[in-house]
């Protein structure tokens, strides 16, 4: 039986970059997943300019060096790097593009004195299309996507709306994770026309959850027992309605984990792409 091959796309992983629970959600679960012995998993996140090359050991691989990407009518140049996440051999690959992600600090969202990004919905647009768009440079058709939280939203959007045409892409499933439920999850409708996508809706701020979750083969909620994620989705009712309509399950997290706990977690996950 052929592998199962899962592309993860993850702002963060740990422990190249951290600001909540997603981090260390992405290593645990990759290495899970990547020690089944059938399945296929590469990870991806931006290369922000903080991340050490050289402690990482960050490689250039030739065939992903300069690599074009249209976006917002303008032709981007991106390189893409890989390293292993450390203690494991799942492989990670960081997109870098200077222009958008060289000068972004730790805290990723926002700068050190509290202020969020207003460009953020772009920023992580780019990473969404570009994820996909540098594919075929990989020489590597995936069998689905898990795309994480906000910042990967577009991914099940784009594959649905525009790549599935091709026939490289017309295979490929998306199963969309959520971990949080906050104001970053609203994408300006300028952003949609950015992707040369038509918005889904008049206003100016879209609910990007509730896009992906429409768009997506199966959305997960991540209900950490400290931040309740479900009860944040119940109480906004177009959300909810969304969550409920679609293929959907929902994962609890308890406030103490151990390694059978992140096992278990991984395998519900693995059988619910495995069902798609």
């Amino acid at each position: 039986m052929a592998p199962l091959k899962i592309y993860y796309l993850s702002s963060e992983v740990a422990p190249f970059s951290g600001t909540y629970d997603l981090a260390s959600f992405s290593r645990r679960i990759t290495s899970r997943l990547h020690d089944e012995q059938d399945i296929d998993i590469r990870v991806s996140q931006p290369k922000y300019g903080y991340v050490s090359e050289r402690k990482y050991i960050l490689r250039e691989v030739i065939r992903l060096k300069d690599i074009p990407v249209k976006f917002n009518n303008e032709k981007h140049i991106i390189n893409i790097k890989s390293c292993f996440i450390p203690e494991t051999r799942v492989q990670v690959y960081f997109m870098e593009n200077n222009a958008l992600y060289k000068s972004l600090p730790d805290l990723i969202y926002k700068a050190r004195n509290g202020r969020v990004f207003s460009d953020l919905d772009k920023k992580f647009a780019f990473f969404s299309f570009a994820a996909i768009d540098t594919l075929t440079s990989l020489f590597w058709a995936p069998d689905i996507f898990i795309c994480n939280d906000w910042q990967t939203s577009f991914v099940p959007i784009l594959l649905k709306e525009k790549f599935k045409k091709e026939e490289f892409y017309s295979k490929m499933k998306s199963v969309y994770v959520i971990h949080s439920v906050d104001d970053y999850r609203n994408y300006s409708k300028s952003v949609y026309e950015n992707l040369n996508l038509s918005p889904p809706v008049s206003a100016k701020l879209i609910d990007n959850h509730i896009q992906a979750i429409e768009n997506s083969d199966l959305s997960i909620a991540i209900n950490y027992e400290s931040s309740k994620i479900m009860d944040k989705i119940k109480k906004n009712k177009q959300l909810h309605k969304a969550f409920e309509s679609n293929n959907s399950q929902v994962i609890d997290v308890p406030k103490e984990t151990n390694s059978q706990i992140w096992k278990d977690i991984s395998k519900s996950i693995e059988l619910a792409c495995r069902k798609l």
